[in-house]
């Protein structure tokens, strides 16, 4: 009995080992190519945003050239921190990503958020547009240009009100630079958001503002509701080519280049074949001429940085406003 249960016992492990050898003879199945299925992108800012609008237009295309479905899903609040904080805590996979904005390096040193300090908190696929800031006037403001503008603030700084999108948002964050630079006092009057600012500026009910939301601004200025002075990058923005930059306009701001920008971000691990390939559908989407025309009207403009160049122009961002913020004395709300 003992011998016929060891030679059954011997078959049925030599079986077992034909069974493997089989098993480890056969070809391993290769990784599905990415992407192989949906990918969310979340916006960290609530629907119909500059962020959102753009983020819409570009990654619809961007859908398209990598053959798979871009779902969007808004998760507003904290400056942009939920939607950040969210992405550090996903699956390093690239199916997870996040559309961020200027505020990925305002809102760490705001919220005293350390832990999302985006030179470290994840990856960066790719920059994608720049747009700057437009200085806005009232409509019955007397002022010609910005630099008799800022004149006419520095000679009476109580009867100047400037309203912005919120204590620590980038168009705050602007004008307090320009104000150190210029040596200007003013009245500061924070909103919840660009658009009740821009309604009190149309309104007379603030003197000015500095606003990044092209598609809001650019109806009123053609109306004649509020005047466009200047943009705070260091040219002119191809959707307003009339109007100068601080830059060449107003002697003290020589060299200023200031305002918003977007790009991609992945949770940290990212393979780096996978931030190329979304890179690279990022940039392409850019160049198509039905984007291209969205982004124009928008006043975004192509970053044109390779990876490198965007992390490191990150970093310089990351500790310009932060040494702003910090300088300030500004903290959320």
């Amino acid at each position: 009995m003992r011998r016929r249960t060891l030679r059954a016992t011997s078959r049925a492990a030599a079986g077992l080992a034909v069974i493997a050898l089989a098993a480890g003879a056969q070809p391993a199945r290769a990784d599905a190519p990415y992407p192989s299925k949906p990918i969310t992108l979340l916006i960290g800012f609530a629907p119909g945003g500059p962020t959102d609008a753009i983020g819409r237009v570009l990654f619809k295309r961007v859908s398209e050239i990598l053959n798979t479905p871009v779902i969007i899903e808004n998760r507003p609040g904290a400056g942009g921190n939920i939607g950040t904080q969210e992405l550090t805590r996903v699956k390093p996979d690239g199916y997870t990503l996040l559309y961020g904005t200027s505020s990925l390096t305002t809102a760490p040193a705001l919220f005293n958020r350390a832990d999302l300090d985006p030179t470290k908190a994840f990856d960066v696929a790719g920059c994608s547009v720049s747009v700057p800031l437009i200085l806005l006037v009232a409509k019955n403001d007397p002022s010609a240009n910005a630099e008799d503008f800022y004149k006419a603030v520095k000679g009476n700084p109580a009867k100047y009100f400037q309203g912005s999108s919120g204590n620590g948002s980038i168009d705050h964050l602007v004008s307090m630079d320009i104000a150190g630079r210029l040596g200007l006092k003013f009245q500061h009057v924070p909103y919840k958001g660009n658009g009740p600012a821009l309604a009190d500026l149309a309104g007379g009910n603030v003197n000015f503002m500095y606003s990044g939301s092209f598609n809001s601004a650019l109806p009123i200025i053609k109306a004649g509701k509020v005047k466009a002075l200047a943009v705070t990058s260091g040219h002119r923005s191809q959707a307003l080519p009339d109007i100068p930059s601080l830059s060449e306009s107003v002697p003290g701001l020589r060299g200023f280049d200031a305002g918003t920008w977007q790009v991609l971000a992945a949770p940290k691990g990212t393979p780096p074949a996978v931030l190329a390939k979304l890179n690279d559908a990022m940039q392409a989407a850019m160049k198509d001429p039905k984007v291209k025309e969205s982004l124009d009207f928008q006043g975004a403009e192509p970053m044109n940085m390779d990876q490198k160049q965007c992390n490191a122009y990150i970093g310089k961002e990351y500790e310009r406003w932060s040494g702003t913020i910090k300088r300030l004395g500004l903290k959320s709300e």
